[in-house]
């Protein structure tokens, strides 16, 4: 007989496992401990503990992109909730879904005031600490009357899927064992997306249609909430009925197959291939799905698609011919839109392919010898991708460089050009590299990083090795923070980092050598020859161990893309200044 009651910290791992979640990222503390011991009763978990609270929350971000779930993220009071702030943030901008527990002092120590480790003064709130995530959260709840505690955790962890944003659970050391009823287990949490009007969505959609029956050159913009919010089959399913000329952003890169004939290649306003930003400003119809309109989405603010010939389907607005439907997000939308279509293609005009030739990028570089150059590197790394790789490309130079590479099919790609904290790839890499062995992915997990951001956040490559993955590493040694020489100060000092460490003896420094029984292989190239080998070598390829690449470029070789984008906003700037004087 199943009991009547179960302990909180029961309860709220159940509901998070509910989620098809199965590992716990995070840091034990004495404030979290109790609830820790609790994770152990519900064999769907597993913990998994990172050398630190930021990293852990770059890694809960890595697995959600992956696993297409929010990710759970475990931290003690203080200093272990406000360690994981900027990685929170981060989930927060880019929509990635996360459930941030945070174990605290019991009610009884917050009710007297006293001055515990983690407080900073006399008479201090122990809540003060709540007041300062609320810019990177959804929503939260402070888990200390007992009649509400269990329809408090439903609350905000609906709230957390439904948005895709993080969510804050406090709670105190001393309710982890109040009783909380069983029975509520038994019915799953409700995490449906649902519009408030089913005839404004008829609209929406009815429109959409009449305006693809009139187009005569229609496009698809797929941009990166799409992902984030559950559309992507839907988005794909879209492209294969219509047959629309698709574009994805910076952020989106792979959301459709990039080797069919209807993908146009990415579209970053005018930072993009020649050819792209004029079949996208030039449509009379752009089915924009997802958007995030950050400057590095979107080339500098250059997009420039004119209301009439928009059809915009956000996560909190959907808009049409310049008509808004404000509160109305975009996936029940698509998957009728999808519906739609499928019951009669030819009453719209479908499929319809693109009149025009396909858009193909242009080789940027036919090095075969020399110094290894950015032109060379990014869509070199391309061909070296199989299908179902996970890729990474770090803030910096990489995140600019790598959307020059063609993708094979079904590649999922992570980078941060929104929030772009540096380091961020890292932590995130062990993430994709949990999640990408939950749902058994079938391809390589493969790091892109600039030596300079790797030493931030470089200690998580230790929990790769501790924990049997095996990644491929490329490294980009260019000697310092190129992004930042690109942006101001190129010879400054402050762009240094140091050229001490040695990258070989890097992954033997954390565990991959011949007494542990972990067998690695690390790589330096510093010419195009070097490199080829590297590439071209099977066993590299097989990537059956964990394996680290270096790759040396100069220090003040930027990718195309950063200098346009940077030169975009230089000329802004000495316009602006202009006409103040």
């Amino acid at each position: 007989m199943s009991p009547s009651t179960v302990p909180l910290g029961y309860y709220v791992w159940k509901r998070i496992a509910g989620l098809g979640i199965e590992h716990v990222f995070g840091v034990p503390g004495d404030f979290n401990l109790t609830l820790l011991d609790q994770i152990y009763d519900v064999p769907e978990l597993t913990w998994l503990g990172t050398c630190n609270e930021l990293n852990g929350a770059y890694a809960a971000d890595g697995y959600a992109r992956i696993k297409g779930t929010p990710a759970a993220l475990l931290t003690t009071y203080g200093v272990g909730e406000l360690s994981a702030m900027n990685g929170v943030a981060g989930a927060m901008a880019e929509h990635t879904g996360m459930i941030h527990l945070v174990g605290m002092t019991s009610r009884s120590i917050q009710k007297n005031k006293l001055l515990i480790h983690h407080t900073m003064y006399p008479q201090m709130d122990h809540a003060i600490y709540i007041g300062m995530s609320e810019p990177v959260r959804k929503t939260h709840c402070f888990l200390t009357d007992d009649a509400t505690m269990a329809s408090e955790i439903d609350r905000v962890i609906t709230e957390g899927v439904k948005s895709r944003l993080p969510v804050f659970i406090y709670i105190p050391t001393d309710v982890v064992d109040v009783q909380l009823d069983a029975g509520r287990l038994e019915t799953p949490l409700d995490t449906a997306i649902k519009n408030a009007s089913a005839s404004v969505e008829q609209e929406i959609v009815r429109s959409t249609v009449e305006l693809i029956k009139r187009a005569s050159n229609p496009v698809i913009v797929a941009d990166v909430l799409t992902i984030r919010h559950g559309g992507r089959e839907l988005t794909r399913a879209l492209v294969d009925l219509t047959q629309f000329q698709t574009f994805s952003t910076p952020l989106s890169k792979g959301i459709v197959d990039e080797t069919l004939s209807q993908y146009g290649g990415l579209y970053n306003g005018i930072t993009s291939f020649d050819g792209v930003s004029d079949a996208v400003h030039g449509s009379d119809l752009v089915l924009n799905l997802g958007p995030l309109l950050s400057d590095s989405n979107t080339g500098g603010f250059t997009r420039d698609i004119k209301d009439e010939h928009l059809v915009y389907l956000g996560h909190d607005i959907c808009s049409v011919g310049g008509k808004k439907y404000d509160g109305v997000h975009f996936l029940p939308v698509l998957k009728q839109l999808v519906e739609e279509l499928k019951k009669d293609p030819s009453k719209y005009g479908l499929p319809r392919p693109q009149k025009t030739p396909q858009l193909k990028p242009p080789v940027l570089s036919t090095l075969t010898t020399g110094k290894i150059e950015q032109a060379y590197t990014w869509q070199r790394l391309g061909k070296f991708l199989q299908p179902n790789d996970i890729v990474l490309a770090e803030s910096g130079t990489a995140q600019f460089g790598m959307p020059d590479a063609t993708f094979p099919p079904n590649t999922s790609y992570i980078t941060q050009i929104f929030w772009s904290s540096i380091g961020f790839t890292v932590g995130a890499c062990l993430g994709a590299l949990v999640a990408a062995k939950e749902i058994k992915s079938p391809g390589r997990v493969i790091l892109i990083v600039g030596e300079g951001s790797l030493q931030m956040t470089v200690q998580e490559i230790g929990s790769y090795i501790r924990f049997g993955f095996k990644p491929v590493i490329f490294v980009i040694n260019n000697n310092g923070y190129s992004i930042e020489r690109a942006i101001n100060g190129p010879e400054q000092k402050y762009n240094d980092v140091s050229m001490l460490w040695d990258h070989q003896k890097m992954l033997e420094f954390f565990g991959a050598r011949p007494e542990t029984g972990v067998k690695s292989r690390s790589f330096r190239c510093e010419t195009v020859e070097e490199m080829e080998k590297v590439l071209g070598n099977e066993e590299f390829e097989r990537a059956d161990c964990i394996q680290l690449c270096e790759i040396v470029m100069d220090q003040f070789d930027y990718p195309w893309r950063l200098k346009r984008q940077l030169d975009i906003k230089n000329a802004k700037l000495a316009a602006e200044a202009s006409v103040k004087k």
